[in-house]
């Protein structure tokens, strides 16, 4: 009696939730930057693009879910083979200044530096270009419950990246796109 007493009482811990140990955020939102017009507008994939005197940027919102407390998160990019990457098929990301991006209309408020990737084709990952500059978001602690304000700018005279970007995760496979992983 006391055994069956005592599994009992364990058995609504075991049926609780499982914790979440790992997982991706993507993007709340996707906004193309025009450099040459200063004009943003919404989208669903990344457009950085520099060839001839046409430059875009993309600019985004990426919050960092509670449940990511207390983890260490990292920057991923994957591309796919439907996805477009030419010329350098790097990116510079940069930190901005921006608090609301679905109300950004105009500017990008570009601010630090935090990564310089390139597209590794035998992988369809985006590998940190570490010679070229010293990333801060290869591995850093997850901002829980906060909103990362990135943009991916191109790199070099002739530079295309238009990646489309998945908005859902299964917490196990990188996600297409921009994401930040937790651990």
């Amino acid at each position: 009696m006391k055994f069956t007493t005592a599994a009992l009482a364990l058995l609504p811990a075991a049926l609780a939730a499982p914790t979440t140990t790992s997982g991706f955020a993507v993007p709340s939102i996707i906004k193309i930057h025009d450099i040459t017009t200063n004009v943003n507008w919404a989208r669903t994939l990344t457009n950085t693009v520099r060839q001839g005197t046409s430059e875009t940027s993309t600019l985004y919102d990426i919050p960092i879910p509670a449940e990511a407390a207390g983890r260490t998160c990292g920057l991923k990019f994957k591309a796919t083979p439907n996805d477009i990457v030419q010329g350098t098929g790097a990116l510079d990301i940069f930190k901005n200044g921006f608090t609301d991006l679905a109300s950004l209309n105009s500017g990008n408020l570009r601010n630090t530096q935090i990564a310089r990737i390139v597209f590794n084709p035998s992988t369809g990952f985006y590998d940190f270009k570490r010679s070229d500059f010293t990333p801060t978001v290869d591995s850093f602690p997850c901002p829980a419950g906060q909103v990362l304000h990135w943009e991916a700018a191109a790199v070099g005279e002739f530079d295309v990246n238009t990646v489309k970007q998945d908005f859902l995760s299964d917490g196990v496979n990188v996600p297409n796109g921009i994401s930040v992983a937790w651990w």
